[in-house]
């Protein structure tokens, strides 16, 4: 497995089931992510992918979408951004970054030009992401493209996809969901077409990295054949 993309569910019915505000459950969270890299780079991935706030997300309330980019701030400022330079990680963000605060998009900032240059292990962080948008963004960006070329032939994938959020990166493996629902959520729609799917009823804060290590074991005993016939 060359990459696992993440979609991490259950923040903030972690912390109402223990009688706390929302936002605690985020800070919990943070701490799990934190574990998943940690993980991530001791199993020799070259991607991890982890879906952080989706466009539906900024649906919430003020006060929680606030606090949830308070968080995500302090948390790159503070703990991810000193653990990629002690281990060469990049840190790359994909999504709709005009929604954000510039206190976050700040944070942002310096993760990228502190990190743009390394070489270990890539870490993918989906802010303000939605499958249908990054898909339209892509199309219209080719599209402009191809008309300032006076190219009007139909468009192919092949022509589409250095226009997605993912350019340069391998498509996701395997796709992990916590929470307990069953489903993507609009992450990486065509970026995840052959990407094997696993569900866990854990809430995310309560992941732990012996949790990925036997993902990855069951992942091995898993024959890919992507639309072939099995020899």
């Amino acid at each position: 497995m060359k990459h696992l993309a993440i979609i991490m569910d259950g923040n903030g019915r972690w912390a109402t089931m223990r009688g706390l505000e929302r936002t605690a459950g985020h800070a919990e969270g943070a701490k799990a992510v934190l574990r998943a890299v940690e993980a991530a780079e001791q199993l020799g991935l070259e991607c991890l992918s982890l879906y952080a706030f989706s466009t539906e997300n900024h649906r919430r309330s003020k006060r929680e979408v606030l606090g949830i980019f308070g968080i995500i701030a302090e948390f790159l400022d503070e703990v991810l951004l000193p653990y990629a330079m002690r281990k060469g990680l990049r840190i790359r963000f994909i999504g709709d970054m005009s929604r954000i605060t510039s206190e976050l998009m700040s944070s942002i900032a310096r993760v990228n030009a502190a990190t743009i240059n390394h070489t270990g292990m890539t870490v993918i962080i989906a802010l303000s992401y939605g499958g249908r948008e990054e898909v339209v963004h892509a199309v219209n960006l080719l599209i402009e493209n191809k008309l300032l070329n006076g190219d009007y032939r139909k468009i192919s994938y092949e022509e589409l996809e250095p226009y997605l959020y993912t350019v340069n990166l391998p498509d996701p493996d395997a796709v992990w969901r916590f929470g307990g629902y069953q489903r993507l959520s609009g992450f990486m729609p065509l970026q995840t077409t052959y990407s094997e799917l696993f569900f866990s009823d854990k809430l995310w804060p309560d992941f732990q990295a012996e949790d990925m290590f036997a993902l990855a074991a069951r992942f091995a005993q898993i024959k890919r054949n992507f639309g072939e016939v099995s020899q």
